[in-house]
């Protein structure tokens, strides 16, 4: 038993050693978000990041003293003229991303960058007409729809059904919470069950934030209804989407777990848990455990994080790959958060 354990232990490691990524890429921006959910996945990956691109030049100086492996520069052009550099992660300030992707696809690169890719739907709609003239991708760090747990929920839910979402945080002072928080949920459901229209909406504001309730009649069928907020907390955010189907109950849970619920039926038109007893059996079908640490229960892997990665960089080196945050999927997304914010007025 002792050395079936161990082989297959040094299957797993064999696996993972052998798994080397070849290309070389580059890296504009590292704030907190690179830092905390972006570099530790990178370097999980191994991968070479010849540049580390900073608007200050202190900041540049500093990379270049203890990264020994990366160059800091504050020269993009540099970096888009090198012919190594198959692939360039963008997660920089918001207002900065369409100038930036725009340029790194016009060179002819492939670019991840984080959301929100642009800030209007006119710069969505040009990004778009770039890339089809470029020999570059984009994926946009939607990392959601790579998570597991709505990757197994989307394969779970074919037909039309209902759900209800709730997704709420704390203040968010600093930006935008449609394109840097909201667009998050938004996305999603047009991932789970497609293109959505949005048939009602009612909001409240505060000086803390704001709170709007959307529903959405999805082109399969599918109703939904969405509580968004900014006027909770930050240490208790939460996250919970209930899917109604005619077989079950999927309930999928800050991302981490997902369990089915099975409906019992009727029998001649009753419900046969008023017959028989309401016993019931949920099913776990993807659930982070805690207690084992392993890289498949780390939150930057049921988030999505690495995943989304994964397969940028699978695409960049011209493997396997699945593509499911592209430009053209955040068309809906985006007419949706224009619609919203011509309604309540908002920029």
């Amino acid at each position: 038993m002792e050395k079936l354990i161990n082989y297959l232990k040094n299957i797993k490691k064999r696996a993972y050693i052998n798994n080397v990524y070849r290309s070389k890429y580059a890296f504009i921006g590292i704030g907190n978000h690179s830092i905390n959910n972006l570099f530790p996945v990178i370097n999980y990956l191994r991968l070479e990041l010849k540049y580390i691109v900073t608007q200050s030049e202190k900041n540049a100086k500093l990379i270049d003293e203890n990264y020994s492996m990366s160059e800091g520069t504050n020269d993009i052009e540099k970096v888009l003229n090198d012919v190594e550099i198959e692939g360039v992660f963008i997660s920089a300030t918001p207002k900065s991303h369409f100038a930036l992707v725009k340029k790194v696809l016009e060179s002819g690169k492939n670019v991840f960058v984080e959301k929100p890719p642009c800030l209007t739907y006119d710069e969505l709609e040009e990004l778009i007409r770039i890339e089809k003239t470029s020999k570059g991708k984009c994926f946009v760090g939607l990392q959601k729809q790579y998570a597991p747990a709505n990757i197994e929920l989307k394969k779970q839910v074919k037909d039309k059904s209902s759900y209800n979402y709730r997704w709420v945080t704390g203040a968010y002072p600093e930006g935008d919470p449609f394109l840097d928080l909201f667009i998050h949920p938004i996305s999603l459901v047009s991932f789970l069950f497609g293109e959505a229209e949005l048939k009602y909406h009612s909001y409240k504001k505060s000086r803390g934030g704001i709170t709007i309730f959307l529903q959405f009649q999805h082109t399969n069928g599918t109703i939904g209804i969405i509580e968004l907020s900014s006027e909770y907390s930050w240490s208790n955010a939460q996250e919970k989407m209930i899917v109604n189907t005619e077989k079950g109950i999927f309930e999928v849970t800050n991302t981490e777990d997902l369990t089915f619920t099975p409906k019992q039926g009727t029998l001649l038109g009753v419900p046969k848990e008023k017959i028989f007893g309401d016993k019931m059996t949920t099913q776990i079908l993807k659930k982070r455990n805690n207690f084992n640490p392993v890289f498949q229960n780390n939150q930057l892997y049921s988030s999505g994080y690495y995943t989304e990665i994964e397969n940028f960089v699978k695409h960049c080196e011209k493997k396997k790959y699945i593509h499911n945050s592209s430009l053209e999927s955040c068309i809906n997304t985006f007419k949706i958060i224009k619609t919203i914010k011509e309604k309540l007025d908002v920029q």
